[in-house]
């Protein structure tokens, strides 16, 4: 509760300097990972934290009193959006619920498993194309090589799209020989995965203050 209460005074903090960013915050509710939150602003550039109009860095704008309610240091990561490799589907806003699972790769292993992505996507294109699904790397903040692919889902019911087999779909694209040799080129390539399920913390999260308009 003292934690939930820390970030949504933080967010007051960004209203009330007009922040321009759009800050959304999700609650972990599966595994190990229950009790944590993820706390994400995306569409920017790296130029863009050169001279941000309200800091991001949370522990410089609320004097460390967000980080002191953590059990473990905040861990602040930038991933690259994979827009090649990734589907809208049937809608584009932020979501309410989504599955992430975070793939950690053998050293020197990125262009293997990047290679496999399109596949997968022409498959979700043909036989799964309201299905959403965004595909991003990480560039700085943890141990590398490791992709992270968001599964958004309007609630809980809507896991149930994912019931069918992409392998037996794959099978239906490529012949099953092709679809194995994929799969086992993709599987050659990770060291570890996990999967999470997220749900989105609208009463701690913040839209942003759009920015005037030209010649305003």
């Amino acid at each position: 509760a003292q934690l939930e209460q820390a970030i949504r005074t933080h967010m007051e903090w960004r209203r009330q300097q007009q922040d321009e960013w759009r800050w959304s915050v999700w609650e972990y509710v599966s595994g190990s990972s229950q009790g944590r939150y993820a706390v994400a602003t995306f569409g920017h550039k790296w130029g863009d934290f050169d001279n941000p109009k309200v800091l991001p860095w949370v522990e410089e704008t609320d004097n460390g009193s967000l980080t002191a309610l953590c059990e473990t240091a905040p861990v602040i990561q930038f991933f690259e959006h994979l827009g090649g490799v990734s589907r809208a589907g049937a809608g584009n806003q932020v979501p309410n619920m989504a599955e992430v699972a975070m793939f950690q790769l053998h050293f020197g292993k990125s262009a293997q498993f990047y290679e496999t992505l399109p596949k997968f996507a022409q498959v979700m294109d043909k036989y799964r194309s309201s299905v959403r699904f965004e595909w991003f790397e990480l560039l700085d903040g943890g141990e590398t090589p490791l992709f992270m692919v968001v599964v958004p889902q309007a609630n809980w019911s809507g896991f149930d799209n994912l019931k069918e087999s992409v392998m037996d779909q794959m099978v239906l694209l490529m012949g099953k020989q092709k679809a194995l040799a994929l799969l086992d080129r993709m599987g050659a390539s990770v060291k570890s995965q996990r999967r999470d399920l997220v749900r989105l913390r609208q009463d701690l999260s913040y839209s942003g203050t759009p920015s005037p308009a030209p010649g305003k």
